[in-house]
């Protein structure tokens, strides 16, 4: 697998169906995304609503904690990176035709100044989401086989067959679709590259399935995850955000 810590980051939000905490045989699906509006602010981010993956070569973990916002009069999801790293991810089975509406929002604190979507030194973010898809023997080629044996033998997991990451850069001009540095599965799709965006609320709307089509020139696979993410373990920078509720539906 090629470098290891933000490359397992995406092969954990990987899901087979023994992994998907199914409900009398059945998968969740979208509707089980978690409210970050439902929960008490100071409480702890919880295994049953989204579980903790670390980015393993980082020195610090990134935290998150629920915080009421007065601007948005709500409970909201704070992240805070400080030269670390870390996401949050809820696994469900979805379908990309089914349900492409993306809804999120986010209120970033601050600019990365040395961030870089181009390079792995510079591949941090102050908010990012990503949409993770299922892995697909009939589509991977024999080099993608080899490395996803690899990487079930190392982290008991298959990786996806792909991901997309929405985020915010300040460095890429916005609608940009950019190839992730550690995989060319990850495609980095830019939502808000506009600075005075630091310290307000954005929200977005996006279709998944035509934003899938676009980066990927394919149809895409089932639904396996979604995860945001606060780092800066590249860049040894700080950088808090906040994340309002996500929510994925049909048109």
């Amino acid at each position: 697998m090629a470098k290891a810590a933000k490359v397992f980051l995406v092969a954990a939000l990987a899901t087979t169906p023994a992994l998907l905490c199914a409900i009398d045989g059945v998968a969740p699906g979208p509707e089980s995304i978690p409210r970050f509006s439902d929960r008490t602010a100071g409480a702890v981010v919880t295994p049953g609503d989204w579980s903790f993956q670390p980015v393993r070569t980082a020195k610090n973990l990134t935290t998150y904690t629920y915080v009421r916002d007065e601007e948005a009069n709500a409970i909201v999801l704070e992240g805070i990176a400080d030269n670390a790293g870390g996401a949050l991810i809820h696994r469900f089975d979805g379908s990309a035709k089914s349900t492409p509406v993306l809804r999120f929002q986010w209120k970033v604190g601050n600019v990365i100044a040395r961030s870089d979507p181009t390079t792995k030194a510079g591949d941090d973010y102050a908010a990012r989401i990503y949409v993770t898809f299922a892995y697909d023997p009939a589509r991977a080629t024999m080099r993608e086989k080899a490395e996803n044996s690899v990487a079930h033998m190392l982290y008991g997991e298959t990786p996806p067959h792909a991901a997309l990451s929405y985020v915010f850069t300040h460095k890429v001009s916005r609608d940009s679709i950019i190839t992730s540095p550690y995989t060319h599965r990850v495609k980095k799709l830019v939502v808000d590259d506009d600075p005075g965006s630091v310290g307000k609320w954005r929200q977005f709307e996006r279709n998944i399935y035509d934003d899938y089509r676009r980066a990927f020139n394919e149809e895409p696979t089932r639904i396996s995850g979604i995860a945001l993410m606060v780092d800066t373990d590249n860049t040894g920078e700080r950088a808090p955000s906040r994340f309002g509720d996500i929510t994925l539906r049909a048109r």
